[in-house]
């Protein structure tokens, strides 16, 4: 069987390329992430209308949100929380809008607050 980490990252190739900028994030988002994250973004991603390429490019977006704000954290889990929460916000019966238009929308309009493990 193989590890979430390298089955993550076979799919990211084969969906934007190896090399590309989307999978160049990735790498550096989720090589940095609790292995638990990587499992997480394979399900999530399993589990919703959107593919690896619409949440690549979401965390992309949100990874620049976060650089715009002066952000120097990445918390993965949460931040695969709140494009999750997202990818719940579409109407049922429409077409999927983009992801990485409704994490940035989201983002505009309420913002992100990072909860570490001490506050939960």
């Amino acid at each position: 069987m193989e590890a979430p980490e390298t089955a993550l990252f076979s799919a990211a190739a084969a969906a934007v390329g190896e090399g590309t900028e989307l999978f160049d994030l990735l790498k550096r988002l989720m090589s940095g992430a609790a292995p638990e994250h990587v499992s997480l973004l394979l399900e999530q991603v399993d589990g919703s209308d959107y593919s690896l390429a619409d949440w690549m490019a979401a965390l992309a977006e949100f990874d620049a949100w976060l650089e715009r704000e002066g952000r120097i954290e990445r918390p993965v889990g949460q931040m695969l929380g709140y494009i999750h929460c997202c990818t719940l916000m579409q109407s049922p019966g429409l077409s999927s809008p983009i992801l990485k238009v409704i994490v940035y929308q989201a983002l505009t309009e309420f913002g992100f607050e990072a909860i570490s493990d001490a506050q939960m």
